[in-house]
């Protein structure tokens, strides 16, 4: 077994698992291994079960959230498995720590009712209507919408290539053909070369994450009610599951790994046939 301390220990996992990982992800896992050892003030070597379940205790008693701190045991996990991959341990800590129970939310979503406030919000705004019509007939999270180009559109098919995806999965997914005409009309409104679907208002550079958060938080203050690019997300994934899309369809389109985070929305099905029965009864 090698010793090594942990400031060298997270810089060589950085190293190595920086093509695995999205940079975004990689800057959370830094962020959560530094504050446990912080924490520990043990090196990797010599973290107990114990240490781990002691930090996660804190954070609980601290108030931290339960996704939290799922999501830091997430960035540990990966961590010592690395560790045991690189033979700096004998035993990975971290792997029979069971995640804390997470609280079973239901994801917000907009009903069509507000998704037509929403609409008439925006309307005259050629480029916020197009960015609200991709993001509900798609289903695609911020980050993909920001790195949308438009060579990745296939008007024939009436279908964007999502080459950016989370944990860098390809996939395709569709479009309406109410989503094709506002889309169409934004880009040809469009003066600039930049490849990218969505850009700012000066045309010099894509769309970011801070002028769609902002922009969001003024949609929320004049429509009475909350709304954020994820929670499109939530109801384009409700709108099909409300048509009688299979979940593993959804799954597929919505990019996730795991079945069981798209199995949340089957919920929701069971939901609208009971709404539906109630009409007949």
């Amino acid at each position: 077994m090698k010793e090594i301390n942990s400031e060298a220990c997270i810089e060589r996992f950085q190293i190595e698992y920086r093509l695995r990982l999205e940079a975004k992800t990689m800057k959370a896992y830094i962020y959560s291994l530094t504050i446990f050892f912080e924490f520990v003030k043990v090196e990797p070597t010599r973290v107990s079960k114990k240490d781990i379940r002691n930090w996660l205790l804190y954070l609980s008693e601290s108030g931290y959230k339960t996704s939290t701190i799922c999501s830091y045991l997430i960035a540990l996990k990966t961590f010592f498995k690395f560790c045991l991959e690189e033979n700096y341990l004998n035993k990975n800590p971290a792997k029979e720590i069971p995640y804390p129970k997470r609280e079973d939310k239901m994801p917000a979503y907009l009903s069509n009712g507000q998704m037509a406030l929403f609409r008439k919000l925006v309307k005259g705004n050629v480029m916020e209507r197009a960015l609200i019509e991709v993001l509900f007939a798609t289903g695609v999270r911020r980050g993909e919408l920001m790195a949308m180009k438009k060579k990745d559109i296939n008007w024939e098919e009436k279908s964007i290539f999502i080459s950016d995806g989370k944990g860098k999965k390809e996939r395709i997914v569709p479009f309406s053909r109410n989503c094709a005409v506002y889309l169409s009309a934004y880009l040809e409104s469009r003066i600039d070369d930049l490849p990218y679907v969505f850009v700012n208002s000066r045309l010099k550079r894509p769309l970011y994450g801070q002028i769609i958060n902002t922009r969001f938080q003024y949609y929320s203050s004049q429509l009475g009610f909350r709304v954020t690019p994820h929670m499109l997300r939530h109801t384009f994934a409700t709108h099909l599951v409300k048509m009688g899309m299979p979940y593993e369809m959804v799954q597929k389109l919505l990019g996730h790994d795991n079945p069981k985070t798209t199995q949340i929305y089957t919920r929701f099905f069971d939901e609208f046939q009971k709404e539906e029965y109630d009409q007949w009864m």
